[in-house]
């Protein structure tokens, strides 16, 4: 199946990323390990994107 989607369940681990936030002095390196410690509550929630057939 092309495209196939995959639901996330509860305690599933985010992949492993490097992203960005913009802090006081500029964009700072902030991984997903820091961002999602153990221990932390994280809700995820998406949009479908404009012009898409959703």
């Amino acid at each position: 199946m092309k495209g196939a989607l995959h639901m996330a369940k509860v305690g599933d681990k985010v992949p492993s990323a490097t992203l960005r936030m913009m802090g006081p002095e500029g964009p700072k390196a902030l991984s997903t390990e820091e961002l999602f410690a153990s221990g932390k509550k994280v809700v995820a929630f998406a949009l479908p994107g404009a012009f898409t057939p959703t």
